[in-house]
């Protein structure tokens, strides 16, 4: 029989000795809780929080800036030392818009009654310290109003504004062709918008009113017309169009952004182009890109209002959102403004051009890209061109304004305003010159 291994004998724990083990493994504890609830409070458990947490949702399209839409083509800044001007440049225009637009904003929420006023006048102020923006079209300043932050409703279109202090008040004012305007503001000067304004510095450009004095060749052009020490040099873009007819990828992508759940196999051909009916409204689409809708009895494309008939803002607020829905698949570097808004008997007709590079795109015979109209509290009717642009990194050689203005001379136009812009007919590429708009 195999005997047991012998083990020495162990000691037991007294009774003193468990309570100072048990107070041992106690404090290890409270040192472990501690440990880490100071980890906790760490900046690394910071990020390692959001390494963990989930993804934010993407911006939509529609998210961005409305002020883009009313973004202007030429913003001009004069302070003591001179004026600063910039037109036809995107980034330029772009980061000069955005510094200013809230003195706008200022501008338009403590604006008073609006008067007339004279071209003399509105040339007067702009001689003194202010702000200067044109844009492309006619915007209503009621949007403009609204889209750059104050809301208040002031009657008129504006193809330009000026926000100027005659030496004791800060006026802002707007013209269409040959009407002018303006409103007393609240806006402070000192220390406030003279601040703003002495960030720019002089760079040489003109307008051509100032111009004139010295050299009557100018005498052609627009009196707004800006003047810069160099000539603009547009680039050349390459152009296309989706075929909507052929291409069945173009057509799902474009029945997507529109929200018509019918799918291709639902459409038919009709007079050269594809038809889609769904609970009554009718799509229209074109070989050549372009897009046309009417609404039947439902609201497919709602408009909110606070009131029973939406304003103008509320109006060019929900198209702006639709067209960018529209034509986020395809723009490329083409962007898109609001160019009017006009009241009609049964709503509103919302109008937006394109725009390339900062300078102006003039599409087909009327120059909008786009325009929607508005009936009671729904979009009934719209048609949008879809065009793809991208740089060629080449650039158009144009002439100089004074150049150009001297042959203006010869024009039965002459005297009217000299504009850089991009003639789209649906070719394969882009080249800007300049135009005489009336």
């Amino acid at each position: 029989m195999a005997r047991r291994k012998w083990s020495p004998p162990m000691a037991r724990p007294t009774a003193r000795q468990r309570v100072v083990e048990l107070c041992k493994d106690a404090l290890i504890l409270a040192l472990t809780c501690s440990a880490v609830l100071l980890a906790l409070q760490t900046p690394m458990f910071s990020q390692m929080q959001d390494w963990m947490a989930e993804p934010a949702e993407p911006v939509s399209t529609v998210d961005q800036p409305r002020y883009e839409a009313v973004a202007p083509y030429l913003v001009s800044v004069r302070n003591g030392m001179g004026l600063y001007g910039v037109s036809y440049d995107e980034n330029l225009v772009g980061r000069a818009f955005d510094r200013i637009s809230y003195l706008l904003g200022e501008g338009f929420a403590t604006a008073g009654t609006a008067e007339s006023m004279t071209r003399r006048q509105f040339q007067e102020l702009m001689e003194a310290p202010g702000l200067y923006c044109a844009f492309q079209g006619t915007p209503p300043m009621s949007v403009l109003s609204d889209w750059l932050g104050s809301g208040q409703d002031i009657s008129g279109q504006a193809e330009a504004l000026l926000l100027a202090w005659d030496g004791t008040e800060v006026w802002l004012c707007w013209r269409t062709g040959n009407v002018y305007r303006r409103a007393r503001t609240q806006v402070v000067y000192e220390g406030h918008l003279e601040e703003v304004l002495g960030e720019f510095s002089p760079n040489g450009a003109a307008f051509a009113y100032t111009l004139t004095q010295y050299d009557k060749t100018y005498g052609t052009l627009d009196p707004f017309v800006l003047v810069p020490m160099v000539a603009p040099q547009p680039q050349i873009y390459a152009a296309s169009s989706p075929d909507l007819v052929g291409d069945r990828e173009a057509l799902e992508r474009v029945l997507g952004s529109l929200g018509f759940q019918s799918g291709v196999d639902f459409a038919y051909e009709s007079a050269g182009e594809l038809a889609i009916n769904e609970n009554g409204d009718r799509l229209r689409l074109s070989a050549a890109g372009k897009v046309t809708f009417h609404a039947g009895e439902e609201s497919r494309y709602a408009v909110s209002g606070q009131g029973e008939t939406p304003t103008a803002a509320e109006a060019a607020e929900t198209a702006w959102e639709l067209l960018n829905r529209a034509v986020g698949p395809w723009k490329g570097e083409m962007g898109y403004v609001l160019s009017g808004v006009e009241a009609t008997a049964e709503g509103w007709l919302v109008r937006f051009q394109a725009r390339l590079g900062g300078v102006p795109v003039w599409t087909g015979e009327t120059g909008e890209a786009a325009w929607f109209s508005v009936k009671g509290h729904r979009i009934s009717d719209f048609s949008l061109n879809l065009r793809a642009c991208a740089g060629t990194g080449l650039t158009a050689t144009v002439p100089g304004e004074r150049l150009a203005a001297a042959a203006m001379d010869s024009l039965p136009q002459a005297g009217g305003k000299l504009a850089l812009r991009y003639s789209d007919n649906g070719q394969l590429e882009l080249t800007a010159g300049w135009v005489a708009e009336e």
